[in-house]
């Protein structure tokens, strides 16, 4: 029961952190605002490929906030094909990550144990995240507002499914505690979310944009399956302790860094946002 209040309380000043930062103050703010979570992110992930010392993650975080700086400036300036085309890349990279974690459920040893390729992995992870983030946030805030409350409450019911009918393990090589069930919850919440927003803005084409919650859900699966691989490769149950009842922020942000940037590709490719 603590721990269920401490997570709820973080929950509930993440959120509203975010609805103050995020999208009721001005750009540059929000800017801001992410690049210092950001920083905690990357100086976690520093500690999940293998760097010991606070100097060296340090200096890790700084350059992914650089390198994310510098991508979202050049994407903002670049053609508008050049934008699907890095869409693309993305969309790759987390179409690799889901076959990389159907050969470690089948065998364990399918993980690269060098730091720099796991470091380079978690730059490009987190450079993708942070330009989505802000791209989707810069062309509507309510395709950011969809975001967040999507993969939230997937997140939400996937938990609370699985601890109440959770009988069929859907991974237990890569995180035990997952289960068919609370995959298929956390779609449902998901779905049912979706067609909530719908009726905020039905302008939207209903199936396509039921279509784009669906992948996006998926994806954020994908994201929290994938840091869990990591984790469980370094053997640690949280990649922090920064939030009480949820552990660091990777911890938290695992389904946003693959959602973001299929659902930022997916919007891209509706013609949603241009």
């Amino acid at each position: 029961m603590r721990v269920l209040s401490s997570r709820l309380l973080t929950g509930i000043c993440a959120f509203s952190a975010f609805v103050l930062f995020g999208l009721m103050a001005q750009e540059k703010v929000t800017w801001a605002f992410f690049l210092v979570v950001l920083f905690l992110a990357g100086i976690e992930w520093g500690g999940l490929s293998g760097l010991q010392s606070i100097l060296s993650k340090i200096g890790y975080s700084l350059t992914v906030c650089v390198l994310s700086v510098l991508a979202l400036n050049s994407i903002t300036s670049a053609p508008a094909e050049n934008v699907l085309l890095v869409a693309d890349f993305t969309l790759l990279l987390w179409v690799a990550a889901f076959f990389w974690l159907v050969l470690y459920q089948r065998d364990e040893k399918r993980i690269t144990t060098n730091r720099l390729a796991l470091a380079s992995l978690g730059t490009l992870i987190l450079v993708s995240t942070a330009v989505a983030v802000m791209s989707v946030r810069s062309s509507s805030l309510y395709f950011l507002l969809s975001l967040v409350l999507v993969v939230s409450c997937a997140d939400i019911f996937a938990f609370v499914g699985g601890k109440l009918f959770g009988r069929h393990k859907l991974i237990p090589n890569v995180s035990p505690g997952k289960t068919w069930e609370g995959l298929a919850f956390g779609i449902l919440g998901a779905i049912v979310m979706g067609n909530l927003l719908y009726l905020a803005n039905p302008i939207l084409n209903l199936y396509v944009w039921n279509a784009i919650v669906g992948i996006t859900t998926l994806a954020a699966v994908v994201g929290d399956l994938f840091e869990s691989m990591i984790k469980r490769f370094r053997k640690v149950k949280n990649s922090g302790t920064v939030l009480p009842g949820h552990g660091g922020i990777l911890d938290r942000l695992d389904s946003l860094c693959a959602a973001a940037p299929v659902y930022l590709w997916a919007l891209l490719q509706t013609g949603y946002i241009a």
